[in-house]
């Protein structure tokens, strides 16, 4: 069996962000190898809007278990964490996203991937593409930076300096 690469949104607004990422990538150090990490984005809240700014990254992370597999242990490292999402959208401490899967595409009632969402949310495609700018999505086959120019809508308010949470 070989590796695969899963590319982890991470997301939080209730709480302390750096806390809570450094908290979730302790976790997901258990169930694979943390490659790279992107920077943090400051943004406003998408869906329920009534609600704290968010801080957004990525990482990428190398696993040899399997997508089914990798998302239970990413709704595991949430529930450990207190994700305690009470809303759809709504506030979090954390929110773990399994956004790609290498060139894989799943849909079943359990799990989409690529994550549906992901080429209108710049506060998703401004992170992979401080990990990889010219991965291209396996459905729309468009780069990265490609679909960063396609956005029609942005949240992100700020890029933060650089934060070593892994």
């Amino acid at each position: 069996m070989y590796p695969i690469n899963y590319y982890i949104a991470l997301g939080t607004n209730v709480g302390n962000y750096k806390n809570n990422f450094s908290r979730a990538v302790l976790e997901l150090k258990k169930i694979g190898n943390i490659v790279k990490q992107a920077n943090i984005y400051k943004s406003k809240p998408y869906g329920y809007l009534k609600q704290n700014y968010f801080y957004n990254s990525m990482v990428q992370v190398r696993s040899l278990i399997l997508p089914m597999q990798f998302m239970v242990a990413l709704q595991l490292i949430e529930k450990k964490l207190q994700k305690n999402k009470k809303i759809k959208n709504g506030p979090r401490k954390i929110d773990l996203d399994i956004i790609f899967c290498d060139q894989q595409i799943i849909n079943n009632k359990n799990l989409s991937i690529p994550h549906p969402g992901v080429s209108k949310r710049d506060f998703v495609l401004l992170p992979l593409k401080d990990i990889d700018p010219f991965f291209r999505h396996p459905v729309n086959k468009k780069t990265i930076n490609h679909q960063i120019t396609d956005l029609k809508k942005y949240y992100v308010i700020k890029k933060l300096s650089y934060c070593n949470f892994i």
